[in-house]
């Protein structure tokens, strides 16, 4: 997670910290429906406008290996002229937000196709490789797969690509980090019902290997419906906006935690959703259903693998807002629609196979899960513990140190540790706080 809108948490609605109106609800999605962009923001969570340190956000860019794959892709997809791409993207926007019961039967229509390959494909795929990233530095399950000679990927739901794009942008930026230069091939084994959609997976996945020195691509697409499909090994699992198009109701049905949990003990896999609380929500209960199931354990965002402590608050969903440098095609859609927030929003949750591996520390851990909050005279934030606390801490600026001072400058979404951890949930100017997150070795698959 990035500064932004805090991950999961919104004041409850009225809340005196700093509303012009009463809170509603933070804004919804990524994709809001761009006529109502200023609506929206009118009535989102304080922590996203002035006066709550807003101005001082720092985008985290892609590696340049990832946004060079992004970028192939978009020139490559680019066949409409940006205003009737800008009218395509409003409607399909407008379609997940306010009428998702019609997306079975206008997902086949032209203009979905067309705002999923030339817009949405490149705002979509650096979540995978964010959310990667996150996954490979908390887990060896993730953390191997860069080394590996092939890497066999199954993606679920497949769409136009997105999620290929994003993992095979993601293998690039590990590779070039870890200056890994022997050759891999890439299977991949795409499940999509839709033929259009499937065309398009196959021209974009391509597209993005081919910036990609030493790949081999090896391309495999089923026109199946991912609920009747059992994975063949692999060595990662991933399905992106795909599940919350079978939610019913409020959570999701048992049909599909099981499903989810056959994938979960199979191998490493990575489920991102969109930003909405119903969606979210319905992601982090099938989260703890995952963990009484077992055979699987959460690698990310969560510490722990007790309950999540956000499903006791109606208000809150647990979700990201990276901010990340658009691409050209997505700024100029952005510009003529009038989108303001350029953050990529979503959800995830990320598991692997057995038992949880120890942490490197004794010490609680803390996941930073907002933004530090505009308090008069002290820096708030939310912090998600290790021990399965969901908790607000403050620090006092006159007593801000050296020592306690990355309580302050680390970023949403950072671990930290501090030691001592206060009982009143004050840190104390003698207070170390320091950057966590770190695993005992676990032995690599």
């Amino acid at each position: 997670m990035t500064s932004g809108r805090p991950r999961g948490y919104a004041p409850r609605e009225g809340s005196k910290i700093g509303l012009k109106t009463p809170l509603v609800a933070v804004a919804e999605a990524d994709m809001i429906p761009p006529s109502a962009c200023v609506a929206q923001l009118d009535r989102a969570s304080v922590f996203e406008t002035e006066g709550w340190g807003f101005d001082s956000l720092r985008a985290r860019l892609l590696h340049a290996a990832a946004r060079h794959c992004i970028l192939a892709v978009e020139a490559a997809n680019a066949a409409t002229p940006d205003r009737a791409l800008a009218k395509a993207v409003e409607r399909l926007s407008d379609l997940y937000t306010t009428r998702r019961g019609s997306l079975p039967t206008e997902q086949a229509d032209a203009f979905y196709l067309t705002a999923k390959r030339e817009y949405f494909l490149a705002s979509d795929a650096p979540k995978v490789a964010i959310a990667l990233s996150e996954c490979a530095a908390a887990s060896a399950a993730f953390a191997h797969l860069p080394t590996l000679a092939t890497v066999r990927v199954t993606d679920l739901g497949a769409g136009v690509g997105a999620t290929s794009v994003g993992f095979i942008g993601w293998l690039a930026s590990e590779r070039a980090r870890r200056a890994i230069t022997t050759p891999v091939r890439i299977e991949l084994h795409a499940v999509e019902l839709g033929e259009p959609a499937a065309r398009a997976y196959e021209e974009s996945v391509k597209a993005a290997a081919s910036t990609v020195a030493g790949v081999t691509l090896a391309i495999k697409i089923e026109a199946r419906d991912f609920r009747k499909f059992t994975p063949p090994p692999c060595d990662l699992t991933l399905c992106q906006t795909a599940l919350n198009e079978l939610l019913l109701g409020a959570e999701h049905e048992r049909a599909t935690v099981e499903l989810v949990s056959i994938w979960s003990r199979a191998a490493p896999t990575l489920v991102i959703e969109p930003a909405l609380k119903t969606t979210t929500r319905a992601l982090m209960a099938l989260r703890d259903a995952l963990v009484q199931l077992g055979g699987a354990h959460i690698v990310a965002p969560c510490l722990h693998q007790l309950p999540c402590p956000m499903r006791a608050r109606e208000g809150d969903w647990c979700h990201e807002a990276r901010r990340i440098e658009p691409t050209p095609r997505v700024a100029a859609i952005d510009k003529i629609v009038g989108r303001r927030d350029e953050r990529a929003l979503f959800s995830f949750l990320a598991t692997a196979p057995g038992a949880a591996p120890a942490r490197a520390t004794n010490l609680v851990e803390l996941r930073l899960v907002t933004d530090t909050l505009g308090s008069r005279g002290k820096t708030e934030r939310l912090v998600c513990r290790a021990d399965g606390q969901l908790r607000m801490m403050r620090l006092l600026d006159r007593e801000t140190t050296d020592e306690n001072r990355m309580f302050v400058d680390a970023e949403r979404g950072d671990v930290v540790t501090v030691d001592p951890l206060p009982a009143n949930d004050r840190i104390a100017p003698t207070a170390d706080v320091q950057r966590g997150g770190e695993y005992i070795d676990a032995e690599t698959p």
